[in-house]
């Protein structure tokens, strides 16, 4: 992939009122396997959901993120900071909640999981997180989760030393 397809991703994402950007590198739904290059930004709120047979890969090209793990019932069972120059690559096993928050401006990264896509039924949301249609609840259930991953980080410095 060329650094220049992926600063022209960027730029599309970064014009004011514009969404995320998603480039598919597989054919198309219907594929076995799909793989894509995603820009996201800060502030979006992205639901925790499962894929029933389906994991996933995230491979972290540019910026900082989090990726969490929930048990079924919401409790953060693991937070991850991904960096390109430290954990970088981040796997969520099948019928597993899980959610991705970005950290900076902007994030840049890879992420695979079969195929093929199946439309409203490819996700499965859970009632104890927020739909993103209040803007208070989303806003403290993602501060939840930026306490969470400081603490877990707190807790792996402190195992370090």
């Amino acid at each position: 992939m060329e650094a220049s397809l992926i600063a022209h991703l960027k730029q599309v994402a970064a014009k004011p009122g514009a969404k995320n950007v998603r480039l598919c590198l597989h054919p198309g739904p219907d594929a076995a396997f799909h793989e894509m290059i995603i820009v996201e930004k800060r502030g979006k709120y992205y639901r925790p959901h499962k894929h029933l047979s389906k994991g996933e890969s995230y491979h972290l090209i540019e910026g900082e993120m989090a990726a969490f793990v929930f048990e079924e019932d919401g409790t953060v069972k693991d937070a991850c900071h991904l960096t390109p120059q430290g954990t970088m690559l981040y796997r969520v096993g099948a019928n597993m909640y899980h959610a991705i928050l970005p950290l900076s401006d902007l994030i840049v990264y890879h992420e695979s999981k079969p195929g093929p896509f199946m439309g409203a039924t490819d996700s499965v949301y859970p009632t104890w997180a927020p739909d993103g249609t209040h803007p208070d609840e989303v806003s403290a259930f993602t501060e939840r989760l930026l306490d969470t991953l400081r603490e877990q980080r707190a807790a792996q410095r402190t195992r370090s030393v």
